[in-house]
């Protein structure tokens, strides 16, 4: 096996998430949403009650859990659909607050974290993320979600 060094440089960190397939991309946000707890809430608590970030989530609530995440899927990706749109629509913070939300009620089960676990790059950036503090991983989140 060949260990992969992740450079401590923020900007290489946001390029190695980028350069991950969509499926590894999930499981790294939830990742970094998962180790982040409570402390997202103080974060950008506006956001959390917002009314299109609801309804983005009832209308995704309302569909099939496996549709569920081929919806997240073309949201990461950027798809041409109307989730993607709705997505887009929305400003930094309430992106953030979709995927905190989106993250407390979608069954871990249901999302690609032990496959992707298994690729070298992803369990390097994992495992640079960990080491992150709480404000860089908040920018990291930032950057990635937009």
């Amino acid at each position: 096996m060949t260990a992969v060094d992740i450079p401590l440089q923020f900007e290489q960190v946001v390029q190695a998430y980028e350069s991950a397939n969509v499926d590894c991309q999930i499981a790294i946000l939830w990742q970094t949403y998962d180790t982040l707890g409570q402390a997202f809430a103080a974060i950008a608590p506006v956001a959390l009650f917002s009314q299109a970030v609801q309804q983005l989530i009832n209308q995704m609530q309302q569909v099939g859990r496996d549709d569920q995440v081929s919806i997240l899927c073309d949201i990461v990706a950027g798809a041409d659909t109307r989730f993607a749109h709705a997505y887009q629509a929305l400003n930094t913070n309430m992106k953030l607050a979709f995927w905190h939300r989106l993250f407390a009620y979608l069954p871990v089960s249901r999302l690609p974290l032990s496959t992707c676990q298994q690729v070298p790059v992803t369990r390097a950036l994992l495992t640079r993320l960990d080491a992150m503090g709480l404000n860089e991983r908040l920018h990291f989140l930032r950057r990635v979600v937009g």
